[in-house]
């Protein structure tokens, strides 16, 4: 076969460097994980018409491709993803070199079309530089790609694939993993960043005790049960969509037929009316005829009578006589028998019922029931509170605790000063610390915050999770610390008229003023600030600024002691004193109230609807809510 010629050489290897939505040169190439590159402003602005009338976007399709491309963070607003999807540099400096020549071969002032693309010294290579490039110990393991893929996505993907994880901070290959922060860690991170952390283990052996612990599997068997109330929510919706056209059709049908029967009716009505206007008008008019008819005769009579008295100078008296007589006589009969006058009004409100027809300006409103719930969630308004179980060994006076992340849970029992830890919900230990405990959160996989007070005095400890032993202490304060909770790496505590929000070293970087005897704090997943006051008895919620946004009271509700969120954003607040525990929706409307006894505390297991209630006087107990299948 033939050598192709120059040309076609030149076709295979061109690469464009235009931006496929605005045509124009790439400006801030961004590179998607399918390969395709678009402008920085091009991209940003079709993520931002794509995602805006979602709720919690979670990611875009491709313009290109269509294929789905993940969220680049879940953090930070969807006008800021563009900046965190990768420069593609390779398109980057094509577009700002304006050529495809050999880098190399230009320094020497010569004009060799490059073949290959070096990553580590973006640059571009002709087939000569790039021989001398592999056999160089400095170049030897760079990463070459041949330009010939650039416009092959899946030669590409193959190319440019890393075969391992690289630090995010520095680039390097990661060789480590922080178990405290967990966070992955090349050589320099371990050494710098990480010095001080107490577990840093090597990524093989992480892997390995992954796989070991069956880890990818669980995490895989979440997923899938996920992935199925996925398919099935979505199947439901699209069931919802025909059911709205569906019954749509029949209102607008039944509108109509309703329509045409009303319009039939009136007509009916209207030719009824006529009719019977017709044999009124020709009755009254027969009456009327019949008076005119006998007042004409009456009238032609007055006029020979009046004839006759006028011609008085030539009529014989016998005869004058006689006249006068019989006129007398006959007019006073006339006038006695006269008929009656008539007055007639003819009177119709068939406009006046049809004007009340014409005053409707509108028919009812169309109505919408409309429930949400959450995607993996129950109805709490129709839900019951299933005992699992008693946690022995906690009678009464638990003001906290928390689920651990393997299930485990850790109670805090103010009275004996003693942390109480349960597996598979029997106690296998209790930790007498020095102060009174309030509450218990994880921190991370090997430490717990705990928060403590005695004689007015209070502080939050970090906890070693393993010996279950203060090792540092994070927040000292003169007056009591109550509840705490965790949210993107800051902690909240109660403290009565306060609520301090803390960074991971302990240092307050805000706080909120709320109702004094504010002894509950929780963070939903939009960062919002829940808390409620025993002096009040009432449940605020406030945004992350601490403006207040929602506030719920009720008479059931007193001394609201303890309150916590679920993974779908509803609140649950343990009344002590009202014996009961209130359900609300995300914005602080009730959903339904379950009674329960001496209620201080509650807490629920992540992503799940099984909780544990601490109580003043009794036992802790478990429950699941379920909802109740026969509403």
């Amino acid at each position: 076969m033939a050598d192709s010629s120059p040309s076609e050489k030149n076709f295979e290897t061109d690469i464009t460097t235009t931006c496929p939505i605005c045509f124009e040169s790439f400006k801030t190439p961004r590179i998607l994980p399918c390969l395709h590159t678009f402008c920085h402003n091009c991209l940003s602005s079709y993520i931002l018409s794509t995602c805006k009338n979602k709720e919690s976007p979670v990611g875009f399709p491709c313009p290109l491709c269509r294929r789905f491309v993940p969220a680049p963070s879940f953090s930070v607003e969807v006008e800021k993803w563009t900046e965190l999807i990768p420069v593609n540099k390779i398109i980057h400096t094509l577009s700002e070199k304006g050529d495809k020549l050999c880098d190399a071969c230009k320094r020497a002032d010569e004009e060799i079309e490059a073949s290959d693309w070096c990553e580590s010294c973006s640059e571009l290579l002709c087939a000569s530089c790039v021989k001398y490039h592999k056999r160089s110990a400095v170049s030897k393991n760079h990463s070459l790609i041949p330009i010939v893929t650039f416009n092959n996505v899946s030669e590409q993907n193959k190319k440019i694939e890393s075969p391992y994880a690289l630090c995010q901070e520095h680039n390097d290959r990661v060789e480590y993993l922080c178990v405290e922060h967990e966070e992955l860690c090349c050589t320099r991170c371990a050494w710098n960043k990480h010095r001080k952390c107490t577990q840093i283990d090597g990524i093989e052996e992480v892997a390995e005790n992954l796989r070991k612990k069956g880890k990818f599997a669980t995490l895989s068997k979440e997923i899938s049960e996920y992935e199925d109330t996925l398919v099935k929510t979505k199947s439901e919706g699209e069931d919802t969509i025909r059911y709205i056209d569906d019954t749509s059709d029949e209102i607008r049908k039944e509108s109509t037929e309703l329509r045409n029967k009303i319009v039939n009716h009136v007509d009916a009505l209207l030719e009824d009316h006529l009719s019977e206007l017709a044999q009124n008008v020709k009755q009254n008019k027969d009456n009327v005829a019949e008076i005119v008819a006998a007042v004409s005769d009456r009238h032609l009579l007055m006029a020979q009578y009046l004839q006759t008295l006028r011609d008085t100078e030539l009529t014989p008296p016998s005869i004058l006589v006689q006249d006068y007589l019989k006129i007398r006589r006959q007019f006073e009969h006339v006038t006695r028998s006269s008929p009656s006058k008539l007055r007639l009004k003819l009177h119709s409100h068939f406009s006046e019922d049809l004007t009340r027809i014409l005053q409707v300006t509108k028919f009812s409103d169309i109505k919408t029931e409309i429930k949400s719930l959450p995607l993996r969630g129950i109805d709490l308004s129709c839900a019951t509170m299933e005992l699992i179980c008693e946690l022995n060994g906690c009678d009464g006076d638990v003001t906290g605790g928390c689920f651990l992340e393997n299930g485990d849970i850790v109670l805090a029992n103010r009275d004996s000063k003693q942390l109480l830890h349960y597996r598979n919900y029997e106690l296998v230990q209790k930790v007498t610390i020095g102060m009174q405990p309030r509450d218990v959160v994880q921190q991370t996989p090997l430490f717990i915050l705990v928060s403590e007070h005695h004689n007015l005095k209070g502080n939050v400890g970090q906890f070693d999770l393993n010996a279950f032993k203060n090792v540092e202490e994070i927040l000292k304060r003169d007056n009591n610390v109550y509840s705490l909770a965790l949210s993107l790496g800051f902690v909240y505590a109660a403290c009565s008229d306060l609520i301090l929000k803390l960074d991971s070293k302990g240092n307050v970087v805000q706080q909120y003023k709320v109702d004094n005897y504010t002894y509950s704090v929780a963070i939903n997943n939009k960062n919002e600030v829940i808390s409620s006051s025993c002096a009040t008895h009432n449940v605020t919620v406030m945004d992350n600024s601490g403006k207040k946004m929602y506030l719920y009271t009720h008479e059931k509700l007193k001394w609201p002691y303890g309150l916590d969120v679920n993974f779908s954003g509803e609140i649950f607040v343990a009344g002590k004193h009202s014996n009961n525990i209130h359900v609300l929706t995300p914005t602080a409307e009730l959903l339904k109230i379950y009674e329960v006894e001496s209620p201080k505390c509650i807490r629920f297991k992540e992503n799940s609807y099984v909780c544990f209630v601490g109580s003043d006087t009794k036992t802790t107990k478990v429950y699941k809510f379920k909802e109740d299948l026969q509403y």
